[in-house]
């Protein structure tokens, strides 16, 4: 049954192949009458200077036009006209992408002579839909202190969390659902949960889930950003979707050209840390206006930003290096009205960008290493608007590269420290260690890496009268096919992780030995072999026993020469002293070898199928609509290495105008989002060519491969025939009041499930293999049993592979939240944007499309104890308020204040660069099984501090006969305050950073000036 509705619901859309990020808007006309009679026949015409598309529309029998496939602008003017009235004219109407504005106008009879009726004022909410979203507008951005980035104006939407704490520069930040937190590195505030759109192009980083591309902010006509109450012809997100419109040109030749510097001398005394010296400045200009007046428009930019950093050591605060960094940005768009009816857009942008050197202050030289990144994007767009119907018509391709090139060309090698700088575990000794000690040998990788999606899509929009209301049906589907390259190469061939010689001879002197077990209790820092992982231990022994020289492996290991070697003997008997080719005359002890190069190219391709019906009945507005899609992933080899089920995501929402005057709702939404798995598994399951890695440990004198990862000898991992696509269940309840001069306000509750996370599973932990046995430590069939076996994944048989991609048993989140905003759109030389939001996620895993230690190690999954606590990442208070004024004089003063109440993260050790939830003290029993589980609360059990920063602008405006110009001053910080904003979350420390310590505080107060002059 399910099949065949899927096959009668591909036929009806066939020929539709929607747009995912919609760019136009509609204005919806009610024209009654002075005794609120609908009046029939009344011609509606609405235009804005700053498009060519002009729409008209008849009054029906209920007295409703409406206007559809309009560019957003704030300055439509909107004109009623009917033989025997005075006419109405609406100005400064806002229309904003994917919304509907409604307006009532009232027409008198006409007396004596026409009469012209101007009304200044128009609805701002939007009372047909529940969809919850913010539009970023010119002159909400233009008048406040903000990075010049569409990634940085997402602060200003309620709801949407700091990422201040950021490793990666932010722009990224979590939203609803949406992570903020990885085990990996503890990062805190980066998020992989949301989707970017320029034009309606999806760049989206189809490998990590960030966004990949720039531009200049001065393209920007308006920014769109959806947190909730998605309807089905969008895709849906855990966080937050972003889609940037951008400016088409005019009429009339217009353009701008601006400057904008910063340095360290505009920028406070930091208090927490050695000071550094940059500089940089950010130019652009741009151009628009006809190529054939009324038919064919323009509008481009070119925008050049350099900026040049001297770095100095995390720890030393020596100078490392200057790093120079340049970004160009070219933006092309060319809108051809063929008819009044037919128009063709053409946009293209680019965004190379050149980095010498990285600026991690905790990289030295010798692991420093060069950046080259972005690419091309290109759209090309058609629209016809019928009688009653749109039909629209899109191409996009976007190429993003993020390639990384070793500066010093010498092989890798990280080096171990146990204990870092604290005491060894112990002992009395202290190695003290620098950051250049622990990163001799090189970056040691060349990588070449090439990120592209492309689209093709249809969308078709008609309207019907039926004796039930009006129907506003949309039908659609979208073609995605993203495809990932990569040409990696080490240097030497080989990465090696390496023991640092003092830490031998204190050992040694202190009587202790050097042996795998050791090196897994007291390292502090990355090792990739730990003989008591499962996979990893079953993999040495499963290479020891088909090895020519196996018996003398078993010699070594096979203590109690019981013909079996268990992960304790191996652990007191795998001692590392050797030396032997080690490129910096360190203790060898693991090591990632390339055995075969190649260049290696993974696809992804996506079918995306949705009808809805907005119906309007009355005061009442109901959208109901299906939205199903299906993904298929490709190896290197271009075989099929796995089809998704086709997934149906329901969106249903209703919306009373309470009054029926389009200002006052109430709404009531329930939808499903699915999160389609990335290319970073593509790469995972699909690497059957190619470079071929062996990861290999120094045992009995020479290197062991305990696993290989690419080519066809062992593939990596395969999808479980089992695997289910990740998604989000939401409900939410919404009010909302327009009160008058642009003023509006609304109230949300939300509810979010995450459900069928995915990971990758060790087989041998968690089924039987062929041979019958397993490495799971507990009895199978106890009630409270972990065990899964092979039926769970789909298999009859041990697949063969290193890992298996697999929907994570038990694994869930869960997020509550609520919102009030208050805003006032610009008029009368204010405007005001406000929000409070209370958050709280709770759930048992942050996995989110990527390899990390659940489905590995059994005290980590998901249904062991005290797994299920506070999110990582979650900010449970956000109060943020945006303001600014015009005086007549030109002159604008604009302020941002945003107060959190501190993030949680858990108390954790490190483990392979992941910060994991601390293991309780004592041994307990569970399911059979006796070990040291998670401690009790260690998950989201640390609250950081909470801040605020308080932003500011002052800027003036003056006329110069045909230029005007624009001078301002933002003062970011303005408060200076530089408190602690994240501590250390390892009980261990790491470094001279004790647990609790301090380890990331609010930058400095620092001053940005700019001008730009306007034509």
């Amino acid at each position: 049954m399910r099949k065949l509705l899927m096959q009668c619901f591909s036929m009806a859309v066939l020929y539709s192949l929607p747009l995912l990020a919609q760019i136009t808007g509609t204005i919806k006309v009610a024209v009654t009458d002075n005794n609120l009679n609908p009046l029939e026949g009344a011609t509606v015409f609405a235009e804005s200077p700053d498009f060519i598309s002009k729409r008209s529309a008849v009054t029906k029998a209920d007295g409703t036009a409406t206007l559809v496939a309009l560019d957003p602008a704030s300055n439509y003017t909107v004109t009623v006209t009917k033989t025997g009235f005075n006419g109405a004219k609406n100005k400064n109407v806002e229309v904003n992408s994917g919304s509907v504005t409604s307006l009532h106008v009232s027409l008198a009879l006409q007396n004596v002579e026409e009469e012209l009726v101007v009304i200044s004022e128009a609805p701002v909410v939007d009372v047909t839909k529940a969809l919850t979203s913010q539009n970023i507008t010119l002159e909400l951005t233009e008048s406040l202190p903000t990075g010049r980035s569409y990634q940085s104006y997402l602060q200003l939407v309620p709801g949407v969390m700091p990422d201040d704490f950021s490793s990666t520069g932010g722009g990224n930040p979590a939203s609803r659902s949406g992570l903020g937190y990885r085990d990996i590195g503890g990062e805190v505030g980066d998020s992989r949960d949301n989707f970017y759109y320029i034009e309606g192009i999806n760049v989206t980083d189809p490998v990590q889930g960030t966004f990949g591309a720039n531009l200049n902010t001065e393209i920007i006509q308006e920014q769109k950003v959806i947190t909730g109450g998605v309807p089905a012809e969008y895709i849906g997100a855990p966080g937050l979707i972003s889609n940037v419109i951008t400016k088409s040109g005019g009429n009339e030749f217009t353009g701008s050209v601006n400057y904008y510097h910063q340095d360290d001398s505009l920028v406070g005394d930091n208090d927490n840390r050695e000071d550094e010296s940059f500089s940089t400045f950010d130019t652009a200009f741009t151009i628009g206006g006809p190529i054939i007046r009324d038919k064919m428009w323009f509008f481009a930019s070119y925008r050049i930003l350099e900026r040049e950093d001297d770095v100095v050591a995390e720890d030393t605060a020596e100078f490392l290096r200057t790093v120079t960094r340049e970004d160009e940005q070219f933006f092309g768009k060319m809108t051809w009205q063929m008819t009044n009816a037919d128009k063709l857009t053409l946009s293209i942008f680019t965004d190379p960008t050149e980095r010498d050197g990285s600026t991690d202050r905790s990289v030295t030289n010798a692991r420093n290493r060069a950046r080259e990144q972005g690419g091309d994007r290109y759209i090309l767009n058609y629209q016809r608007v019928f009688a009653n119907s749109v039909l629209e018509a899109s191409y996009s391709m976007h190429n993003g590269e993020v390639s990384d090139f070793s500066s010093d060309r010498e092989t890798s090698n990280t080096v171990i420290f146990l204990g870092g700088n604290d005491p060894v575990a112990g002992t009395d000794i202290n190695v003290d260690n620098t950051l250049f000690d622990q990163q001799l040998g090189a970056f040691g990788e060349d990588i070449i890496d090439e990120r592209d999606n492309q689209t093709i899509s249809l969308n078709w929009e008609f309207f019907v009268d039926s004796g039930f209301g009006h129907h506003t049906i949309k039908v659609g589907a979208a073609m995605d096919k993203h495809t990932n390259y990569r040409d990696r190469f080490y240097i030497g061939n080989a990465d090696y992780t390496s023991i640092d010689q003092r830490n031998v001879i204190a050992l040694q002197g202190a009587g202790l030995s050097l042996n795998a077990g050791a090196v897994s209790e007291l390292s502090w820092t990355d090792t990739d072999f730990d003989v008591y992982n499962p996979s990893d231990f079953n993999g040495l022994i499963n290479t020891i026993d088909g090895h020519a020289d196996r018996d003398s492996f078993y010699s070594l290991l096979d203590t109690d020469g019981d013909g079996t070697i268990t992960q304790d003997e191996a652990a007191a008997a795998i001692v590392f002293n050797s030396t032997e080719g080690n490129p910096n005359g360190m203790i060898n002890y693991d090591r990632t070898f390339q055995s075969q190069d190649g260049a290696q190219e993974t696809e992804s391709e996506g079918l995306s199928l949705y009808i809805q019906d907005t119906w309007d009945v009355g005061d009442f507005h109901f959208n109901i609509g299906i939205r199903a899609e299906r993904w298929e992933h490709f190896a290197t080899t271009g075989e099929n290495i796995y089809t998704f089920d086709w997934d149906l995501a329901p969106r249903l929402s209703a919306a009373w105008d309470i009054n029926g005057e389009g200002r006052q709702k109430l709404t009531a939404y329930y939808g499903r989002y699915y999160d389609p798995i990335r290319n970073n598994m593509t790469n995972f399951a699909g690497s059957l060519s190619g470079r071929v890695r062996e990861e290999q440990v120094f045992i009995n004198d020479q290197w062991v491969t305990y696993r290989t990862r690419g080519g066809p000898q062992v593939q990596d991992a395969f999808f479980a025939p089992t695997t289910k696509t990740p998604y989000t269940d939401e409900i939410t309840l919404g009010y909302a009041v327009d009160f008058g001069r642009n003023m509006s306000l609304e109230v949300n509750l939300i509810k979010r499930n995450v459900r069928d996370i995915l990971e990758d599973y060790d087989l041998s932990l968690y089924a039987l293999d062929t041979e019958g046995g397993t490495a799971y430590p507990g009895p199978v069939d106890d009630p409270d049993s972990l065990f899964l076996g092979l039926d769970y994944f789909g298999y009859d048989e041990n697949p063969g592979s290193n890992f298996v991609i697999a929907t994570l048993a038990g694994g869930k989140r869960d997020y509550e939240g609520a919102e009030i905003v208050f805003r006032k759109r610009f008029s009368n030389g204010w405007q005001v944007l406000s929000s409070l939001n209370y958050n709280d996620m709770e759930g048992n895993t942050n996995s989110d499309s990527n390899a990390d230690f659940q489905g590995d190690v059994i005290y980590l999954d998901p249904r062991s104890p005290n797994q299920y606590g506070r999110q990582p990442g979650l900010i449970e208070n956000l109060f943020k308020l945006a303001a600014s004024y015009e005086w007549n004089n030109g002159l604008q003063v604009g302020g941002s204040y945003r107060w959190n109440s501190g993030v949680y993260t858990s108390r954790t050790r490190l483990a392979s660069r992941r910060h994991l939830p601390v293991l309780a003290d004592e041994e307990t029993t569970y399911a059979g099984i006796t070990r040291r589980w998670l401690a009790e609360g260690a998950v989201g059990a640390v609250e950081n501090p909470s801040f605020s920063t308080l932003d500011l602008r002052v800027q003036y405006r003056r006329d110069f006969g045909l230029i005007t110009g624009e001078f301002f001053l933002d003062i970011f910080n303005s408060l200076d305050d530089q408190d602690a904003i994240l501590v250390q979350d390892l009980v261990a420390g790491q470094g001279s950073s004790a647990f609790g310590d301090p380890k990331l505080y609010q930058a400095p107060r620092r001053f940005f000036l700019g001008m730009r002059a306007l034509f």
